[in-house]
Parts: structure tokens; C-alpha cells; sequence
């Protein structure tokens, strides 16, 4: 069957909400399945698997356990992903609008199912005009990268999946369980420039600094051992004055001449001619997933029969004997 993307919006934020989520959470981790859908094809399937574990969502038992002008350090209470990621967005951007970078991790939980939906993280970033890398670690092996930068008509979105947690991830992480991100420089210029870098392809040092965050993105350190899952969403302001020009242009050159370092690179124009088909003609689902969606969006546990319980009337029950 074929739904309207507005249906596929209000579906999403309405299962949301019936979770327990308020309106504004809803709406917000309702875009992340939206991007899942309109750049993957994958947002209404990863909404349905979820639904198992959407009445155990609950965004305010998050909080703020640490933060600094550039750092911030979430404990997410094993909320997934696609509930986390948000308000990791929301405080590294702030960061970035003020001092030029933000830095946030926020713990996960193990085995999440709301992984698909990581890059709208990247998406949104870019949409505000900050350059991003949001990076993702477990225990279980699972570790990916998606990087953004602005671009018209649509963000620059790539993102790869590596067998272990990414250099970047794992050297940021370093540097805050350390308890040295307090200091003066940014966790982020701590842990990029342990090492001279053989290849030095920009004259700036904050370009650098970003050019070695994205390529050690992409490089696993080969050990999948990760205390606890996490997520680290970095975001830098091209325009901010402690920024030079050449920032804005690290990514998408980096994307461009590596596009084999990524799983998938996600072209502007192609995304938007995407876009607009699923605007004409509709979001194809299967009537069964519809089914379990539609009656979790609605608060409905559907009894065996739509009837109701024993003894309602009008012999529903028997259909069931």
C-alpha cells in the first residue's frame, strides 16, 4: 500500500507520543525516522522493528552529567539512538555557535535497533550550517561514521560502517575519561594531534584539525572493546570567526576524493529527485507493517481479536475459541 509523507510523518510522531514521549520529543525523533526513510528507504521498517521497545523510551531520564564551553557529556540511561542523538545535536551546535566547536557524547544502549537513523544527526548539523561528525561505538562490533557539511540543494551526507570503534571516536574518548576536556584546548585538539601527520593537505590549523577528524573517522582501531555504547557528535562553525575559510571546504573534498572509505555517500541531487518522487507518488509499505504501526501510533495492544476483553459483548470472543 502507498502512504503520503505526510502520513508517514504523522505516524511516526504519533507513535512516538503514544510511547509516552512529549509532543516535542515526538516530533523531533519522528524527522530522524523521516530522514531514515527519505534518504535510505528505511525509516517506516526501522520505526516498526522498534515498536517492541518504544514503551521503554523515556527522554527524561537523561541528563546533563558534565559540561564545559566546548564539551558536553550526556548520560543517556540506555535510551537508543534515535532518542539521544537529538539533544547531543541540540548542545554540541550551541557549543559551535559560541566558541566555533562542540563537543557531546551521550551513552546508548547495547544492541540498538535505531541505528539507521544516525545520519539525520549530520543532516540537521548541516541544515543549521555547522560542518559535523557524529560517531557511533559498542561492544557488539558495531561502529559507524556519517560526516555533513552544508551544500545546496541539500547537506553533503556520508556515512561508512567499520568493524571496530573509528580512531577519532576512540581518542576523544581518551582524552575525556582522562578528565583533561576541562582544559583550556578542546578534546578535540588534545586528541587529534597526538601524532605529526605524514600528509598535511590544508594550511590552517583548524583545517587540519578537522581533516584529521574525518580521515580517522574512517579508520578502525581494530579493537572492538568499548566500555559502554556511545555517541559522539562533533560540530564546527565554518563562519565563526575563530574559523578560517578553508574549513568549510574540508569535508566534501574529503568525501569527494574518499568516496570508497564510505558505505554510503548521499549526492545532494540525487537525494532531492528522491525527494520529490516520494512527494508525487507516496511511500510504498507493506499492509501488515502499516497494520502494527497504525495500532501502535493510535495506543491500541490489539487483544487477539479486535474485540476486547472476556465478557464485552456481542460474542467477539467466541471468534477466538
Amino acid at each position: 500500500m502507498i502512504l503520503s509523507v505526510r502520513e508517514v510523518h504523522r505516524l511516526s510522531q504519533r507513535c512516538f507520543w503514544a510511547a509516552g514521549c512529549s509532543e516535542a520529543n515526538a516530533k523531533a525523533n519522528a524527522k530522524s525516522i523521516w530522514w531514515a526513510e527519505s534518504y535510505k528507504g528505511s525509516g517506516l521498517t526501522t520505526l516498526h522493528t522498534l515498536l517492541d521497545e518504544l514503551e521503554d523510551i523515556d527522554p527524561t531520564t537523561m541528563s546533563l552529567r558534565e559540561r564545559d564551553s566546548m564539551t558536553s557529556l550526556l548520560d543517556g540511561e540506555s535510551q537508543p539512538v534515535v532518542v539521544s542523538s537529538t539533544p547531543a545535536l541540540d548542545l554540541s551546535c550551541a557549543q559551535a555557535s559560541e566558541h566555533g566547536i562542540g563537543v557531546t557524547h551521550v551513552t546508548t544502549e547495547e544492541d540498538d535497533d535505531s541505528l539507521p537513523t544516525l545520519g539525520h544527526a549530520a543532516y540537521h548539523a548541516a541544515e543549521r550550517g555547522y560542518v559535523s561528525a557524529v560517531l557511533y561505538a559498542d561492544g557488539s562490533g558495531n561502529a559507524r561514521t556519517v560526516l555533513g557539511t552544508p551544500m545546496q540543494p541539500l547537506p553533503l551526507i556520508a556515512e561508512t560502517e567499520i568493524e571496530s570503534p573509528s580512531v577519532s571516536y576512540d581518542r576523544i574518548l581518551e582524552v575525556i575519561d582522562a578528565g583533561a576536556h576541562g582544559r583550556r584546548q578542546t578534546p578535540l585538539t588534545q586528541a587529534m594531534f597526538v601524532n605529526p601527520a605524514e600528509d598535511e593537505r590544508h594550511s590552517t590549523a583548524d583545517a587540519r584539525l578537522l581533516d584529521r577528524l574525518v580521515r580517522q573517522a574512517t579508520e578502525p582501531t581494530g579493537d572492538g572493546q568499548v566500555d559502554q555504547p556511545g555517541l559522539l557528535v562533533v560540530c564546527i562553525d565554518p563562519s565563526h570567526p575563530a574559523q578560517s575559510d578553508e574549513v568549510g571546504n574540508v569535508v566534501e573534498g574529503f568525501v569527494r576524493d574518499r568516496e570508497t572509505a564510505f558505505t554510503q555517500v548521499f549526492d545532494p541531487n540525487t537525494i532531492t529527485d528522491r525527494i520529490d518522487t516520494l512527494l508525487q507518488n507516496g511511500v510504498e509499505v507493506e499492509r501488515e507493517m502499516w497494520r502494527d504501526v497504525f495500532e501502535f501510533s493510535n495506543g491500541i495492544l490489539a487483544p487477539p481479536f479486535e474485540g476486547s476483553e472476556e465478557g464485552a459483548g456481542f460474542g467477539l470472543n467466541e471468534l477466538d475459541k
